[in-house]
């Protein structure tokens, strides 16, 4: 399958506050968090490359059965869903959406590992 042509790389309601809060943390945040934030941010930055180079093979394919319970609470019907990884063991999610000339990369959430396992059903809470 040839790869599609990419319009851009857009985060979605669920997902831009989380990585406006790593980009602009607050005066209390530790110098620990911050070096975990800039960690997740260079981590954000390659799968963007990786994206641009491919949206296809940037992130892995996630089953039906495996997708996030309040997906579609948040942003309805999707044609697909892929996730790829981030430094500290956070999980991002992504979707493919055609428009005219190509596709966008749509980034739905950006979770921690707690987070992303309750919501994938992996943990049992």
């Amino acid at each position: 399958m040839p790869k599609p042509k990419l319009l851009g790389i857009e985060f979605a309601s669920k997902a831009a506050p989380v990585k406006a809060a790593w980009e602009q943390p607050v005066a209390t945040t530790s110098a620990a968090d911050r070096r975990l934030f800039a960690a997740r941010l260079k981590s954000l930055k390659t799968f963007e490359f990786r994206a641009k180079a491919n949206p296809l093979t940037a992130g892995d394919p996630v089953t039906d059965e495996k997708w996030p319970k309040d997906l579609r609470r948040d942003y309805g019907e999707l044609p697909n869903l892929f996730r790829f990884e981030l430094a500290d063991r956070w999980r991002g999610y992504y979707s493919l959406i055609g428009e005219a000339g190509g596709v966008r990369v749509w980034i739905l959430y950006l979770w921690s590992h707690a987070e992303y396992s309750r919501q994938s059903g992996y943990a049992k809470i």
